[in-house]
């Protein structure tokens, strides 16, 4: 199982995959949605988004305690679905296939519009997550566009600069951004809009195509899953905030988004961000600040990185350009 995979339970609770890694008796997830008398239908089926982590947490713990865990290796509790309680999996790259070859609604046409677009990837190294993955999509809901394989993610982000500039397809205008950012930082402005517009225009992973909004996510082929869960463990101290370089970004793009740094305290070596928000964040040379997390790193290295994104609304912590980079 990886990252922008889902799975819906015998109790017909659907959680996002979280990790590359899991223990051998569970999968790390996280709820997104739940049954309800009013909400998204699927056949005679309603469905309600969960909103933020601290309701998912609640409901949780109220009705289902079974998918909450105490985990050693970060110290934490953590959501997760038992692997006696998965129903059905459902898989970005099969949910594409099924669209092809039988595509329904509008927006799953511009799914298949949007994967012609980037014709140079192959086929089976795309797909489609979010709410189209699970049929519970909207006339308006975003397209959340999976690319496997950190080359062809980086091929992908190219031909949408290249497709910005040929006008084939356009990016986010100010007020879809707007959007964007009300949804980032609901109740809190940790960072103000203009800091997150000209972080976001310089990624190229996010355009509009036919009046719909999508997101090109990175998913790392199996090849390139070098770890297992039990290979490192964490430690999480207090918050800090630290000034540093970005020395390799290859993985900025991904979940959680890493970011290997140099800074005066020769202890702390990456940053690890668990927030979409801050993926694609910064690049190899560039100088950020970070307030986050401090986390001890024990394993075949020990070190310390920081974590930005300890809730998934991520409040108050964050990952930025040195001031003056932007402005």
């Amino acid at each position: 199982m990886r990252i922008r995979d889902f799975i819906e339970t015998e109790e017909k609770l659907i959680f996002a995959i979280t990790s590359y890694y899991h223990p051998s008796d569970k999968y790390l997830a996280f709820l997104r949605y739940c049954p309800s008398e009013s909400g998204r239908r699927r056949g005679k089926e309603t469905f309600k988004k969960i909103a933020s982590t601290q309701e998912s947490f609640e409901l949780l713990e109220k009705n289902f305690p079974e998918h909450l865990f105490f985990s050693e290796a970060t110290n934490s509790r953590l959501q997760c679905v038992p692997k006696e309680k998965v129903s059905k999996i459902y898989y970005p790259s099969q949910r594409l296939r099924e669209i092809y070859e039988k595509p329904g609604d509008a927006l799953e046409q511009k799914v298949i519009a949007l994967s012609e677009l980037f014709s140079e990837i192959p086929r089976n190294k795309k797909g489609v997550s979010g709410s189209i993955l699970l049929n519970l999509h909207e006339k308006n809901s975003d397209i959340d566009f999976v690319v496997y394989g950190i080359k062809n993610y980086e091929n992908t982000r190219e031909i949408l600069r290249q497709l910005f500039e040929e006008n084939n397809i356009r990016p986010l205008n100010e007020e879809e951004w707007l959007e964007v950012y009300a949804k980032r930082f609901p109740g809190h402005k940790t960072l103000s809009f203009k800091e997150f517009l000209c972080h976001e225009q310089r990624k190229f992973h996010k355009g509009v195509i036919e009046g719909t909004v999508f997101d090109i996510l990175l998913v790392r082929d199996f090849d390139e899953i070098k770890e297992k869960y039990s290979d490192k463990k964490f430690r999480r101290f207090e918050k800090v905030k630290i000034r540093c370089s970005v020395t390799d970004a290859s993985l900025a793009f991904d979940s959680p988004a890493i970011y290997k740094v140099a800074c005066e305290d020769g202890r702390i070596r990456e940053v690890a961000s668990f927030t979409h928000t801050y993926a694609g964040q910064a690049f190899e040379g560039e100088e950020i600040e970070v307030c986050g997390f401090l986390e001890e790193v024990t394993g075949k290295e020990n070190y310390f990185r920081i974590v930005v994104g300890t809730t998934r609304e991520a409040e108050g912590e964050y990952i930025k350009l040195k001031k003056g980079s932007y402005d």
